[in-house]
């Protein structure tokens, strides 16, 4: 089952925490209140962004699609000079930079993007799409998820468990046993 992190306010996590009881975790409690909903949804629901005020809230009536759905959280933008080069340079990586063949990993190259050490660049980003793109979804969330977690500037493929087999300790009664007696 895909795994979700959300960021609560401390109100929200004490809300949560008030519906949980025992065998009922938050999880459960975040599926539940998911699930209530999605049979009240009739309509498309609309996009919404903070007005210049801080204040309000206003309503863009665009129809959602696919990509927006993914991931609206992520602001792009910027001065009137910024070139498609500098977008690769932001610790954010915008909706238009992801590839839609690896969208099952976009929160966490989001999240590997931000974090990682080192330079980030058009070429840099394309060698990790490219080496994302070779491998199996379970591999690329587990390579995403190593490398977010160390800030690698780079992804990594995980090692296979057992990869690397330990050296045998020496069996000394047998090779006493072994020698020739004098």
């Amino acid at each position: 089952m895909p795994s979700v992190s959300l960021r609560l306010t401390d109100d929200q996590v004490s809300w949560l925490d008030a519906q949980t009881r025992q065998f009922r975790n938050r999880s459960d409690v975040v599926r539940d209140l998911i699930d209530s909903q999605m049979g009240n949804l009739d309509t498309p629901g609309k996009l919404i962004k903070p007005s210049p005020e801080g204040e309000k809230v206003l309503s863009l009536d665009i129809p959602t699609t696919k990509e927006s759905l993914i991931s609206n959280n992520t602001l792009t933008g910027g001065s009137k000079g910024e070139t498609e080069k500098d977008a690769y340079a932001k610790k954010t990586l915008g909706d238009e930079l992801i590839p839609n063949d690896l969208l099952d990993c976009d929160q966490l190259l989001r999240e590997f993007w931000s974090v990682k050490k080192g330079v980030r660049s058009e070429r840099v980003f394309h060698r990790v799409i490219n080496k994302l793109r070779e491998w199996t979804p379970a591999v690329r969330r587990s390579a995403l998820e190593a490398a977010a977690n160390a800030g690698w500037p780079d992804v990594y493929e995980p090692r296979q468990l057992g990869g690397r087999q330990q050296q045998q300790g020496t069996d000394w009664d047998a090779l006493e046993k072994s020698l020739p007696k004098f």
